[in-house]
């Protein structure tokens, strides 16, 4: 065991090396912390990364000195109340000045900056809310004092923006309207003699069309009250034939094209088919007023069309 101990502490030259290369480079952390300690540890504001030159320059100015008032005086000093005003600002515009006679705390008014500069704008008065450290009844003091800038507001806000083309440009076409007491032939009208109904363009005249297709026909004026998102108090312009176009064949038609009918929904028409397949031919619309699907109001106004032909 003679020389045991040497043998603990002797080291070869590359062990050396080694050890004096981590020696140096944990001299070289310990000296770099300490030097960013003392660089940084005279202020903590001073080490605070600065988002912009306004910024810069605001929190300059609270450091050096606050705006004097008009008798030469500070407008609040170190342990005195300030005073507290109200009047109508811009919170994207107001320079520091101004936010702190409306009340605010400089560290609120320095949060504002940084928003600022950051490209954050406030678009709505309602926007002042999220200002951190505002309290509800500073809030509701200085909100009837808030005042948007249009260039800050959502578009959304905004009045509608007439054209500038509006007053200077005549439209070429004005669509002719029939004079009051004209009627029309209901189910014998097309789109070009509907556009000249009062109350009716272009879109209700193809709603009109599209709906008269579907139901096979128009049997009663009142009918147009189905039409969806038709102006009411248009059955004084119409007369009506009652004539079915295309009847309703209960015995034929398959399931798909039996729901296609306004008065007819899925689950009708399932029963239609199931009852076929079941008992034959439907020979009445009694024989539907069996089926809890079928209000007596559903066979009423499905009679004119319903054609029992196999």
């Amino acid at each position: 065991m003679q020389g045991g101990w040497r043998d603990f502490f002797y080291f070869s030259k590359a062990d050396r090396r080694v050890m004096l290369l981590l020696a140096g480079m944990l001299a070289g952390i310990v000296l770099s912390a300490s030097f960013f300690w003392w660089l940084g540890g005279s202020s903590p504001e001073d080490a605070r990364p600065v988002d912009s030159l306004a910024y810069s320059a605001f929190f300059d100015s609270l450091q050096a000195s606050e705006p004097e008032a008009a008798g030469g005086e500070a407008y609040y000093a170190q342990g005195e109340e300030r005073k507290v005003e109200t009047f109508e600002f811009d919170p994207n515009t107001a320079d520091s000045t101004t936010l702190l006679r409306l009340g605010l705390s400089p560290w609120q008014v320095r949060n504002i900056y940084k928003y600022r500069a950051r490209g954050g704008r406030y678009h709505r008065p309602e926007d002042f809310a999220r200002l951190y450290g505002l309290t509800k009844g500073d809030y509701d003091r200085l909100y009837p004092y808030i005042r948007i800038a249009d260039e800050f507001k959502l578009m959304s806000d905004l009045p509608p923006v007439e054209a500038p083309w509006r007053d200077s440009v005549r439209p070429r076409f004005r669509q002719e309207k029939f004079e009051e007491g004209v009627q029309v032939e209901l189910n014998a009208a097309d789109t070009a003699t509907l556009k000249k109904v009062p109350g009716i363009g272009p879109y209700y005249a193809r709603q009109i069309v599209a709906y008269r297709e579907r139901l096979g026909g128009f049997v009663t004026v009142e009918q147009l009250a189905e039409v969806e998102e038709l102006p009411a108090g248009l059955e004084r312009w119409f007369t009506v034939s009652p004539a079915v176009s295309r009847p309703l064949y209960v015995n034929r038609m398959s399931l798909n094209a039996l729901r296609r009918h306004p008065y007819l929904d899925f689950y009708q028409s399932k029963v239609i088919v199931e009852h076929r397949r079941k008992f034959g031919a439907i020979k009445s619309l009694q024989a539907l007023s069996l089926y809890e699907e079928f209000a007596p109001s559903d066979l009423e106004r499905l009679q004119p069309y319903v054609s029992f032909e196999e």
